[in-house]
């Protein structure tokens, strides 16, 4: 059976975007890409013999770890540490790929990269146009994934497809009055953004008018278009669905999950969704989403899809808020989930944490576990630690703020573990922000 690399890219929106497109001002929620970058080592391979590719390398404490638990998986990096990452200006995947491109030298850096992604199946997080691939992997075209990632074409497409999705597009110049015509408050979405990336909270009309000022400055720079106006949804509860469109257009249902946000940002899943499913199995949800999904596979789109939905506190389900075409966390949370067949109530959550030094992993590891809080083999409850990388960057590098993503096992509260986390890390002079 053909070899399998997952490799994870997690801000693809921003390899997607059209330059020319419309922005909005300071994103809201926008985090550094240095610390997106070092995420991808909490995408997990579905086999064991599968290669996880990711930046840096794979903390071996934490890969030791996850093999304890039976989480057996091969793992290779780009780079051999996280110096050599930094001292390289810190390229994303798109750039090393770019460097593939223009390097005709078989013993180059980024040469190990480009034998490993053309001599195996691809599963990454997301498409990239210019990722090398194996001859005989079909992937599809840079302008199906655009189009299927677009927030503009999916409102568009939904409302030509009488699928409920509010919204109105932004696409020339001449739209920008409609601004004034929406009710208070309206987010404002660039076509592509992730997280609360892109993403603007309007509350009132002086927002309105300054933000038009914004824009008609990048018109008359030759920008045109690629926004939408959503009006503000009285929301009960956030979920996502998790899909698979095969080569041959097959649509396969993979799971739901209950999404946590911090105002715009995400902050984790729940995974244990029975009541949800009976709500939303009782209304049009999934005869809508297929109905999507078989139009995208149509416009040349196959692969991942994270539909993003609400059920308001009417009780209306809401089936698309957003489609993002590419894996999404409660997709590597359910894979985590299947790797390590964790049974009972499952949550992941992420948090950001201030350090000042590098955090070592086995400190952490070890007073999780005198505390009796760290998942075990044969335990019933405690909390899985996913990525410590953003942690081990170096302070004088000015990025002493990293990401902590961990699955949570068992009937204790979310709350509980935090708790629990948050004085670990205080004895290593870190904490929770």
């Amino acid at each position: 059976m053909q070899g399998h690399v997952y490799w994870a890219h997690l801000d693809p929106e921003a390899s997607w975007n059209c330059a020319n497109n419309l922005s909005l001002p300071s994103p809201m929620g926008a985090k550094s890409a240095l610390h997106l970058a070092l995420l991808d080592e909490m995408f997990v391979p579905a086999r064991s013999e599968d290669i996880a590719l990711t930046m840096t390398p794979k903390c071996q404490a934490l890969h030791e770890y996850h093999i304890s638990l039976g989480g057996h998986y091969r793992i290779q990096s780009v780079f051999d540490s996280a110096e050599a990452w930094l001292a390289e200006n810190t390229p994303s995947w798109p750039n090393v790929f770019s460097l593939i491109a223009q390097s005709t030298e078989s013993h180059c850096h980024f040469s190990k990269v480009n034998a490993l992604l053309s001599s195996h199946f691809q599963t990454p997080y997301a498409y990239l146009s210019n990722a090398p691939t194996a001859s005989e992997q079909t992937l599809p075209d840079l302008k199906a994934v655009q189009f299927a990632n677009s927030k503009s074409t999916i409102t568009q497409l939904c409302q030509h497809m009488e699928i409920p999705c509010s919204g109105i597009v932004i696409d020339q110049d001449k739209d920008l009055h409609k601004l004034h015509e929406l009710d208070y408050p309206y987010v404002l979405k660039e076509a592509f953004g992730v997280s609360g990336k892109g993403a603007y909270l309007v509350k009132e009309s002086r927002i309105t008018e300054r933000l038009q000022r914004h824009f008609h400055k990048q018109i008359d720079s030759g920008k045109h278009g690629g926004l939408i106006a959503q009006p503000w949804l009285d929301i009960e509860i956030d979920f996502s669905s998790q899909w698979c469109i095969e080569g041959d257009g097959e649509i396969r249902f993979l799971g739901l999950c209950q999404v946590v946000n911090s105002g715009f940002r995400f902050a984790g899943i729940d995974l244990s969704c029975s009541a949800l499913m009976h709500t939303i199995e009782r209304s049009h949800y999934f005869e809508h989403v297929r109905l999507l999904l078989s139009a995208l596979f149509k416009h040349g789109y196959f692969g991942p899809v994270c539909v993003d939905s609400a059920i308001l506190k009417d009780g209306t389900v809401y089936p698309v808020i957003e489609v993002n075409a590419r894996e999404s966390m409660g997709s590597i949370a359910m894979r985590w989930q299947q790797k390590l067949s964790l049974n009972g109530p499952i949550r992941l959550r992420q948090y950001d944490v201030q350090y000042q030094s590098a955090i070592q992993l086995e400190d952490i590891l070890s007073k999780l576990s005198k505390q009796g809080t760290l998942f075990e083999e044969g335990a019933a409850d405690g909390v899985v630690p996913l990525t410590t990388a953003s942690l081990l960057l170096p302070t004088d590098s000015n990025l002493a703020k990293g990401r902590w993503v961990q699955l949570e096992c068992g009937a204790q509260s979310s709350e509980y573990y935090r708790e629990a986390l948050s004085l670990c890390l205080s004895e290593v002079g870190a904490s929770l922000l």
